[in-house]
């Protein structure tokens, strides 16, 4: 069974129109399986109604519940007037119906976050998944009216997790037996739909796999079913050599090794969750980045091996980043030194995007959290502190071995007077990275991207 997953995102989700276009694109498929996002800004409007409640501003999370309804509805509303059909009155109720009691669902749990005037990672996890449950299922609705045999799957009957909120970790032997299911699915003549970026933990309750996480949705199942391809619907053709909203002159990429796509989303870049390309991997399945506007695009293909013979092949960002320092008291030198540096970090879960060391210093960059005074605390007890906030780190993936010497020249020459204030390159990974103030990221990034790419 040559089964093809299809992901997509907020954008392919945010009107009738694009909904269209998406039924439309699932119809070249021989046995389509399809993963879709909230409806755009959704999912940022639901974690913003949930902290307005438990901050008691639930006149603001109410507006913000209103503003989701009434946007589902008028979207509901303007497929079937755009799609007549004989059913076109029942999937307008069964539409109107899952919204309501997904509305009031969302609305128990907002009342919940102001009477506790908190909002615990769980329950985040519980509010944020909504968008995705309604979408999905009002999509699968709309695409009988089109005469498409769609059929909503809850994603929490496929996509068991742990109890990780918020980022929740994967049982891939669950998922693997669970999404037997969906080839009987198939076999049946249907097109299942399912929404992705959440599951389900061992207690039952909603988790999600964290910030674009839909993608990885879409790969756990590609990797369950053996598909012979997972392909990633956006608003751009492919994946660029940078982000082609800040830098104009960002080319798209042919092809990329599941490795250095990894990295490009790891460091900044934002088509893919960073975990996305594991499952792909594992089964060696390629995985495509496509543009849902221009479809015919050939867009980037991910494989286990790329040959590339370029110098570098993307630049990514990231901002809001944090310098932190430390200067080994005399007493704890040495090896025992970096081990406690690197304990505080791990006890605290606090990943690191690049690191300077000397026996007696380290230097590490990392994201900017509420968790940087814990580790400033835990690090006290090893050496003076110096914590330097609203930086920005640039990295250069794909760099060819070679000629990491002079692509280091390049850096200093292509920024001139722009302070830099920390520079590391790993070979293993093959990435050049570059940490500079946090206002001149953007600046930065262009003038390296001109120098590399032309």
């Amino acid at each position: 069974m040559n089964i093809t997953v299809l992901k997509f995102g907020g954008t392919s989700m945010n009107d009738h129109q694009t909904w269209k276009k998406v039924l439309e694109i699932i119809k070249n498929y021989e046995y389509p399986v399809v993963v879709v996002s909230a409806t755009a800004r959704t999912t940022r409007q639901l974690i913003e109604a949930g902290k307005a409640a438990a901050s008691q501003d639930m006149e603001r999370a109410d507006q913000i519940v209103k503003d989701i309804k009434h946007r589902h509805q008028k979207l509901v509303d303007h497929f079937l007037e755009e799609n007549p059909h004989q059913k076109n009155a029942l999937i307008k109720e069964s539409c109107y119906k899952k919204i309501d009691e997904k509305i009031s669902y969302l609305s128990k749990m907002l009342q919940y976050a102001s009477k506790k005037k908190e909002l615990p990672a769980a329950l985040q996890d519980s509010i944020a998944a909504v968008g995705e449950q309604i979408s999905s299922y009002l999509l699968a609705q709309c695409g009988l009216a089109t005469d498409q045999l769609t059929q909503h799957i809850e994603a929490k009957k496929l996509i068991k997790t742990d109890a990780e909120y918020g980022g929740a970790n994967p049982n891939r032997a669950l998922i693997n037996q669970k999404c037997g299911s969906i080839e009987t699915i198939l076999d049946s003549g249907f097109t299942p739909i399912i929404g992705g970026f959440y599951g389900e933990a061992p207690d039952g309750t909603t988790t999600t796999l964290g910030f674009e996480g839909s993608d990885y949705t879409a790969s756990l199942i590609g990797g369950a079913v053996h598909a012979k391809a997972i392909e990633i619907w956006t608003d751009v053709s492919g994946i660029y050599t940078c982000d082609p909203r800040f830098v104009s002159e960002a080319q798209p990429i042919n092809e990329l090794s599941y490795f250095d796509a990894t990295e490009m989303a790891y460091f900044g870049a934002k088509v893919l969750h960073p975990a996305t390309l594991k499952p792909a991997q594992e089964r060696n399945i390629p995985v495509f980045v496509k543009n849902m506007f221009e479809a015919d695009a050939p867009g980037t293909r991910i494989v286990r091996e790329s040959h590339s013979q370029k110098e570098v092949l993307a630049i990514s960002f990231k901002q809001s980043m944090t310098l932190v320092t430390v200067c080994a008291y005399e007493t704890v030198m040495g090896y025992s030194f970096l081990t406690k540096v690197f304990d505080a970090l791990e006890k605290l879960r606090i990943p690191v995007d690049a690191v300077n060391t000397t026996e007696a210093s380290v230097t590490i960059a990392l994201q900017s959290s509420d968790t940087l005074t814990e580790l400033s605390q835990a690090l006290i007890e090893v050496g003076t502190v110096h914590i330097e906030p609203q930086k920005g780190l640039i990295s250069l993936i794909g760099c060819n071995l070679h000629a990491a010497n002079q692509l280091t020249a390049t850096v200093f020459q292509s920024l001139g007077e722009l302070p830099i204030d920390m520079i590391t390159f790993t070979k293993e990974k093959r990435i050049l990275s570059v940490v500079v103030d946090e206002n001149h990221t953007i600046e930065a990034t262009k003038l390296l991207h001109r120098s590399v790419f032309g």
